[in-house]
């Protein structure tokens, strides 16, 4: 067990942890691999839950110590990240700025509707420059008497990849207490930080030889997920005083799938027909629903792996992040009811 109680515990315990680790006795039976487990980070509990929460115990706490009483983060338009840091703003009394991607939307869904719920202020960038209408949001507000907390997309940087880090710990008193000895682990990457949590955390609690694949949500031209995951990594690390901790991009893979048919589909958040696949497989054999931005194209890899590489004597993980309210969003309900 690792022992950085002075830097982990700078956190607000915000979600129900620890979260379920379940067997997925059919999915198992299905593909005949029979030691499949999922970890339900979908239920951590406040604001329909997702992984988000992890990082956001750690952001809050920075955020309360320096006195703001306004959060201000970022996203497409159907950010989960989003949704649950107007959620933890919510429950503290903290107002909350959701800086959004594109035009606004004529009509709200998905997240969108949850965030209205949240009394969230929604700004949509358009075709403004995004660092200048940040700081004139910040300036709008502190001229009102507020301070502003900024936490960057996706809660990813080096505090919020501590979130993650704890998971791992959580993670491997699971795996001990369940009897079993993974060999691989799938998770969703879209900002680099849940990824960058595990990677760091697996070498601390002594499961260096299991094999973890994010499986990027985003283009690669899009954003630079391997640099952005190892200076994360390293950034960590050295909060957590482990100086001798070098990341390496042997401590992760990401698997981008088929260069025709790559698993980041048609682009971020747009509809395609072998991720639908994959929730349905979920849904159909063990009654768990996954989003389409992110666990969906997690799931169509893992699915893969399952059908063409793995043997009866693998042990696969799946990191359910959360997002299913996404999958209320007026672009997939359009694409679903076709």
């Amino acid at each position: 067990m690792i022992k950085y109680t002075e830097v982990l515990g700078q956190r607000i315990r915000i979600g129900n942890f620890p979260t379920p680790f379940q067997q997925l006795s059919r999915l198992g039976s299905k593909y005949g691999i029979p030691s499949l487990w999922i970890k339900r980070d979908d239920l951590t509990d406040v604001g329909l839950g997702g992984n988000k929460i992890r990082k956001l115990e750690f952001h809050l706490c920075a955020a309360l110590d320096a006195g703001a009483d306004t959060l201000l983060t970022f996203g497409g338009p159907q950010t989960n990240h989003g949704r649950l840091t107007a959620a933890v703003a919510a429950r503290y009394g903290l107002k909350s700025i959701l800086v959004l991607d594109g035009e606004a939307p004529e009509r709200l869904s998905g997240n969108l509707i949850l965030d209205q719920f949240l009394e969230a202020d929604l700004r949509f960038v358009a075709d403004r420059h995004k660092r200048t209408y940040v700081e004139e949001i910040i300036a709008e507000y502190e001229e009102a008497g507020h301070k502003v907390f900024v936490i960057p997309m996706g809660g990813s940087n080096a505090l919020g990849t501590l979130g993650y880090v704890l998971m791992m710990v959580e993670l491997a008193e699971q795996i001990k207490t369940s009897g079993i000895t993974p060999t691989h682990l799938f998770v969703a990457a879209g900002s680099g930080g849940t990824l960058a949590g595990i990677a760091l955390g697996a070498k601390l609690v002594g499961l260096d030889q299991l094999q973890i694949r994010g499986i990027p949500v985003i283009p690669a031209e899009n954003i630079n997920l391997p640099e952005r995951t190892l200076q994360f990594i390293q950034q960590a690390a050295e909060l957590l005083g482990r100086n001798d901790i070098i990341a390496s991009e042997q401590d992760f893979v990401l698997d981008y799938g088929p260069a025709t048919e790559p698993y980041t589909g048609l682009g971020y958040n747009i509809p395609d027909d072998k991720t639908y696949s994959a929730l349905k497989t979920f849904a159909i054999t063990e009654a768990i629903f996954l989003d389409p931005c992110y666990t969906g194209k997690a799931a169509r890899a893992f699915l893969d792996f399952l059908a063409q590489e793995a043997t009866a004597d693998d042990t696969a993980i799946f990191i359910h992040t959360g997002g299913t309210p996404g999958l209320w969003a007026d672009v997939h309900l359009e694409y679903l009811n076709k």
